[in-house]
């Protein structure tokens, strides 16, 4: 009686594991994230889209592609104040190919700069945190060595005076925020003492 109920089972079963080999394989279009700090990345694969949040390691997309179709990953949109790179993001699926694309991403940086008067020496040393930037005499124009992340703060000082003048970075001028541009607008007076 036993046996009996197995026979069918067991031909069910059989016919449904011939049936699965005949289908295509199908693939997992994923990868990896790196660095991304900021809301607002969009990734896009054919006409799916799939946005990432801030701090999220791992991605894949909900279609899967089936063996033999083209994938291309490509950035609807960039994150806010980020920009992001990918690798292995396009392709075709294959029968041993793990489609594992890696996005990278890093902060926005800019450069501060302005202007200077009445340096008529050597030996002008400018100073935002711990990056140093020498000026030469007569110049007129400068801008500090190191680049600013975008959103972080950014506080222009003197940290070494010519000999025989007082330079002074100008009220309202030498520090602030970094936003999406470079900074151009320092201003530095030097005059004797």
């Amino acid at each position: 009686m036993k046996l009996s109920f197995l026979r069918p089972l067991a031909a069910l079963l059989l016919t449904l594991g011939l049936a699965a080999c005949g289908g295509k394989a199908s693939y997992d279009v994923s990868g990896t994230v790196s660095n991304l700090n900021n809301n607002g990345l969009i990734l896009a694969n054919g006409g799916e889209e799939l946005p990432i949040a801030a701090g999220q390691t791992s991605f894949t997309f909900k279609k899967r592609i089936d063996y033999g179709t083209d994938y291309n990953i490509t950035f609807k949109q960039q994150p806010a104040h980020m920009t992001c790179g990918i690798s292995g993001g396009s392709g075709s699926a294959g029968h041993y190919i793990n489609i594992s694309a890696a996005v990278s991403c890093s902060q926005n940086t800019y450069s501060v700069s302005g202007t200077i008067s009445g340096l008529t020496v050597d030996g002008l040393v400018l100073i935002n945190g711990n990056v140093t930037t020498i000026v030469a005499k007569d110049a007129k124009t400068f801008t500090l060595s190191g680049a600013v992340a975008d959103g972080t703060t950014y506080g222009v000082g003197v940290s070494t005076q010519p000999k025989g003048l007082l330079c002074v970075v100008q009220p309202g001028t030498g520090a602030g925020t970094m936003g999406s541009a470079n900074v151009t607008n320092v201003q530095i007076a030097c005059n004797p003492v």
